[in-house]
């Protein structure tokens, strides 16, 4: 038994409920619908009005008018229909109205200004903004302005801000706005001229510009004036009214001052004021002509232009886009300007093929061609004319090496690169061959010709799947209409590379050296690689003459080695100020390295000279003291003084130079006389010229004395202030002695007696070891009489020693003082001198073997003393016995197996 279930139409709606839709995009309503039996279609009304059938109702462009609710309803003819409402919402952004487009308001008062934003959703940010004030914020939708100034004037935008999110759309931001003119009435304020510093030049138009802040409202007037002298007056001629004065056609005549103001019916404005001046840019009276061909060796060779300008235009000559400069010793330039009427400039110039570097002084030469170009200039502007300049020539080769390397199966490139005008053919021949190569067909050899249309050419003999058979020497024949050549180019296998040739310094600093060099043939392998050995070396005598430097600049004279990479120049770091250093440069590559290139010796500048450590001037007998730490640098003193200190031309003037004796092991002390006067220059002769060496002194640095005569009355003797016994001045710099123009800082003398012996030359360390070492040397020669005084003692008592075995019984007086204990030893209480005490150690140990002899015979054992007691003053002197140098130095201890005492 079958059963068949039927119900009613249930509608559904969408795609969404409610579907939001932004403005002038489009809608699709859509009715789903389960029923049984089936509907055939549905029915779709708005407002009780039939608008479709449709499952899908599509609406194009929608606008606010399509929002609102659609109903969808169907039926199946089961006596009950179904149907469900569909709310469709418009979006659109925000529509921002004011009132008026304009708002006029008397200063002082307050105003209101409405902003109307209509919108779906609402807005949810209403504010105001300023033009040109970007600080200015203002929210809410009436703005509100309480005691407007002129300043307050200028255009209001009203600025709304909603947030749409439409059906199938990401959510954005909508911005609309309008705009307010408030307009507060107030005259002009000061006035502006644009441009404020106008140049035209001679034949062009010019427009000014007049302005004014606050602008004024009422509009304003403006009016020009031209060449006012004073305030502006009713009676002032006007030269125009308007905003802008125009000058069509500027001439010379135009230049001159001119002004302007604004002016409506609440007063006038500050006057503006600008100065219009006419120049002339550089224009050619004679240009070069644009092509020119010349054979080389063409003498006397000269071309000329012209130009006229204001201000005065300057002249360069420029070969291919780079200045000629006369250190080429090539071309000579010849410049004529001619000053004409109302500051107008003619600039004559003329270029001549002409220098030391040509054949014969005059000649043409195959790198003349190229692109030349006069080139004038001034303050407006610039003007050029130029020539392209071919010479004919024979063909020069330009390839660098002659020979490549490839390895057997390599595809070889054989490249042969010429200059030549006219243009040349190629021909390539192998070996003893004269027929030439030709394209093969199989393929073996192929053959291209380049040229990079500057009278460059380039021919590529290509051989492929390269075999033994292909090694040899090539020959490029190159022919034009002048001459033939033939360029020899060895095909080879790759090896290692050749060594570098002339090596050079192109640059020297404190700490580095830029070397260049050129590099040889690098085997075939362009990654070759480039090394440079680098050593101390001896400085040369003329810069070296510092006698104790000599071991310090060459205490490591290792070779040690830079990896420049593949870099050409390459820039040597970590090197050390004033040192000499030995260079040279080899390649390596893969299959091995080339031999080292040509040596080169270059010395590292100087980094930094020091300042005296001291300087001392006694003005009772005009003596300078110099105290200069420890350098290598060869150096000098530059001393001077001030000159007419109590005037206005007080300056400094040299007024010695001391040569010096320095040191690279500690400081020096140089003393030398100034002498008190000095020959001057007449009145307004200027200052001194720095380093004309004045009178004689200890130094040898002067220039001795002057040769004219005494009473020649063209000569002043100005007052130096050293001679000034009350306040003198003096100070002193160290320079270089073979560069006295780089110099170190100076010092200032401390005035009164010099107080810098020589003797304090000595460093503090050296001062003590030579003091300790002549206390050493005293004590050991008061040991050696010692011991030899015991030796006399000793002899003396051997006559007697049965004697004393037969009175051993008897209680000795040795032994005795062998009970009592050894003196204490005090150390000083000054310096400790360690030398002093071995040197003590040794000898009384000399003594206890001596004494430990006797103390064993006849079976009587003695224990030799060991204890000395050693006194070293705290100053300078040294305590040898009892009250020298202010302490008890060696006691009166008898020693065992003689009776020997230190005294």
């Amino acid at each position: 038994m079958v059963s068949c279930r039927k119900y009613f139409p249930r509608v559904d709606v969408g795609p969404e409920n409610p579907l939001r839709v932004e403005r002038d995009r489009t809608a699709k309503l859509e009715c789903n619908v389960d029923a049984k039996p089936k509907v055939p279609n549905v029915r779709w009304t708005r407002d009780g009005r039939f608008i479709s059938s449709s499952l899908v109702y599509t609406i194009n462009r929608v606008s606010a008018q399509d929002a609102g609710k659609y109903t969808c309803s169907a039926d199946n003819g089961l006596g009950k229909s179904g149907e469900s409402v569909l709310i469709l919402d418009i979006l659109y952004p925000p529509t921002v109205v004011i009132e008026s487009k304009t708002r006029e308001a008397e200063e002082g008062e307050t105003v209101n200004i409405r902003c109307n934003v209509t919108s779906n959703p609402a807005p949810i940010t209403i504010e105001w903004l300023k033009e040109g004030s970007p600080e200015f914020r203002y929210s809410g939708e009436v703005l509100t302005l309480s005691s407007v100034r002129a300043e307050h004037a200028g255009n209001y935008i009203c600025r709304a801000v909603n947030l749409m999110e439409s059906y199938g759309q990401e959510r954005s931001e909508r911005v609309g706005n309008s705009t307010v003119a408030l307009l507060v009435r107030h005259r002009p304020g000061q006035a502006f001229i644009t441009p404020n510093k106008p140049i035209v030049h001679v034949g062009n138009g010019v427009t000014l510009t007049c302005s004014a802040n606050p602008p004024g409202w009422p509009v304003p007037q403006y009016r020009w004036f031209r060449d006012m002298d004073g305030e502006y007056s009713s009676t002032q001629k006007i030269l125009a009214q308007g905003p802008q004065y125009s000058i069509p056609k500027a001439h010379l005549g135009n230049e001159g001052k001119y002004h302007c103001h604004a002016v409506n019916e609440l007063g006038n404005g500050q006057i503006a004021t600008i100065v219009l001046e006419i120049h002339q840019p550089p224009q050619f009276l004679a240009k070069l002509q644009q092509h020119m061909t010349r054979r080389v060796a063409d003498t006397d060779y000269a071309v000329t232009c012209s130009a006229k300008g204001k201000p005065a235009p300057s002249i360069r000559w420029l070969k291919d886009g780079v200045e000629i400069l006369p250190e080429l010793n090539l071309y000579e330039v010849k410049t004529n300007p001619d000053q004409g009427p109302n500051g107008m400039v003619t600039v004559q110039s003329m270029l001549k093929f002409r220098g030391k570097a040509r054949p014969n002084g005059n000649q043409l030469v195959p790198g003349d061609r190229g692109l030349y170009t006069c080139l004038y200039e001034n303050e407006v502007n610039s003007a050029n004319s130029s020539m392209q300049l071919r010479i004919e020539h024979e063909p020069i080769v330009l390839h660098q090496y002659n020979k490549v390397a490839f390895d057997i199966r390599e595809t070889a490139e054989v490249v042969c690169k010429v200059q030549a005008y006219p243009k040349p053919e190629f021909q390539w021949q192998f070996g003893n061959n004269p027929s030439p190569l030709t394209m093969s067909s199989d393929g073996h050899y192929e053959i291209s010709t380049t040229t990079d249309n500057n009278d460059i050419y380039t021919s590529v003999l290509r051989i492929n799947s390269l075999t033994h058979a292909d090694y040899g020497e090539y020959t490029c024949r190159v022919v034009n209409s002048l001459d033939t050549i033939r360029a020899p180019i060895r095909l080879q296998q790759k090896g290692p590379p050749e060594k570098p040739t002339n090596t050079r310094a192109v640059d020297v600093g404190p700490n580095y050296v830029t070397l260049s060099w050129d590099p040889g043939f690098d085997g075939g392998l362009s990654n070759t690689k480039f090394f440079v050995s680098y050593r101390r070396v001896p400085m040369p005598r003329e810069e070296q003459l510092i006698p104790d430097c000599a071991t310090i600049a060459t205490s490591n004279t290792d070779w040690l080695e830079f990896d420049c990479q593949r870099e050409n120049p390459c820039k040597v770091t970590a090197l050390d100020q004033h040192q000499s250093y030995a260079f040279k440069v080899n390649a390596l590559n893969t299959k091995g390295k080339s031999p080292y290139s040509n040596e080169i010796m270059t010395t590292t500048k100087v980094s930094k000279i020091p300042p005296p450590l001291h300087v001392t001037y006694d003005p009772n007998t005009h003596t300078l003291g110099i105290n200069v730490g420890a350098t290598c640098l060869s150096l000098v003193a530059i001393v001077e003084s001030m000159v007419n200190m109590d005037t206005p031309m007080a300056q400094w003037e040299v007024v010695d130079t001391v040569n010096l004796q320095l040191s690279g092991n500690g400081p020096t002390f140089k003393e030398t006389v100034i002498d008190r006067q000095i020959p001057a220059y007449r009145s307004g002769g200027g200052r001194s010229l720095g380093h004309n060496h004045i009178g004689g002194g200890h130094g040898d640095g002067g220039l001795g004395d002057s040769d004219d005569d005494d009473d020649d009355e063209s000569v002043d003797m100005n007052t130096l202030a050293l001679e000034d016994d009350n306040k003198p001045t003096v100070r002193v710099k160290l320079c270089l002695r073979s560069n006295q123009e780089h110099c170190g800082k100076h010092t200032n003398a401390e005035i009164g007696r010099t107080y810098i012996a020589e003797a304090s030359a000595l460093a503090t360390p050296t001062l003590i070891a030579i003091i300790v070492s002549c206390i050493v040397f005293a004590l050991f020669v008061g040991l050696l009489l010692m011991f030899c005084r015991c030796k006399r003692n000793q002899s003396k008592k051997s006559a007697a020693a049965k004697d004393y075995e037969m009175d051993s019984v008897r209680p000795s007086i040795v032994a005795a003082q062998q009970s009592q204990p050894p003196p204490p030893y005090y150390p000083a209480s000054g310096l400790d001198n360690k030398a002093l005490e071995h040197s003590m150690d040794l000898a009384l140990g000399m003594e206890d073997q001596k004494s430990a002899l006797y103390a064993t015979q006849n079976g009587y054992s003695y224990h030799p003393s060991s204890g000395v007691g050693v006194g070293v003053g705290g100053g300078v002197g040294v305590g040898v016995g009892v009250g020298v140098g202010g302490m008890q130095g060696l006691t009166g201890h008898t020693l065992p197996g003689n009776e020997c005492k230190f005294v």
